[in-house]
């Protein structure tokens, strides 16, 4: 279980005037509470913030600058979606003979003989959900997959942690090796098989052009043959 020390400033000036002028000194606003008493306003440097997320602890220990000590979990951070800066952030208190719901990150430890073969280790649920006393919460949960085949999978329900309860579905898969992607190739050409020739319908037109063309001819020439004919009979009359 990772711990660590965190200094928190108690605020007497809310708003949100009095919080973006709390950020531009370095200072990031925020609020601790716990069940039963009331919420208490804070602000802390934004350098500590960072240092505690990075560090994923679980669980803290607060030191408020007018004496008092209490221990407690990050229960939400938001965030600029533009500058990527923490904006404000919830402490819950907790007491150590209650249990508490936190998330846990998943940490893979081992190669898949799956990889080795061309699969790809494939992980679904990077944290847990769970519930325990806030001593036994752990720093991650270790999930060995060094013998996971292609098509092997690790459920929720594969997983048993002493003292700790998961709250995800059973059913959810948290790390699969999938198998390798098969390249597609062109099917190949039946031997003896003629490729077809474009229609062209240029050609086509002037076919068709040339034909009519010989009809129209070979009418006219019957017409001449024709008027030849009466014209002899007339002259024997």
């Amino acid at each position: 279980m990772a711990e660590v020390l965190l200094n928190l400033k108690v605020r007497n000036q809310f708003g949100k005037k009095e919080a973006r002028r709390e950020r531009r000194a370095g200072m990031i606003p925020g609020i601790f509470y716990i069940h039963g008493e009331s919420t208490v306003p804070v602000s802390l440097e934004e350098k500590a913030l960072r240092s505690v997320l990075v560090s994923k602890a679980n669980l803290l220990d607060l030191k408020f600058d007018n004496g008092r000590a209490e221990k407690c979990v990050i229960r939400e951070v938001q965030w600029d979606p533009l500058s990527s800066r923490p904006l404000h952030v919830d402490f819950m208190g907790i007491k150590l003979t209650e249990k508490i719901r936190v998330k846990v990150a998943v940490r893979l430890v081992g190669s898949p003989a799956g990889v080795k073969e061309g699969g790809t280790l494939q992980t679904m649920l990077r944290e847990l959900e769970i519930e325990c006393l806030p001593l036994d919460i752990p720093a991650d949960i270790a999930l060995e997959v060094s013998a996971l085949k292609i098509y092997d999978a690790i459920h929720v329900s594969d997983l048993q942690i002493e003292k700790v309860k998961i709250l995800n579905d059973p059913a959810h898969v948290v790390v699969t090796v999938l198998p390798p992607k098969m390249e597609e190739t062109p099917a190949a050409a039946t031997p003896g098989e003629e490729k077809a020739e474009p229609e062209v319908i240029g050609r086509k037109k002037e076919e068709a052009e040339g034909e009519g063309e010989a009809a129209a001819g070979k009418g006219k020439d019957k017409d001449k043959e024709e008027k030849k004919e009466k014209k002899e009979k007339k002259e024997k009359k």
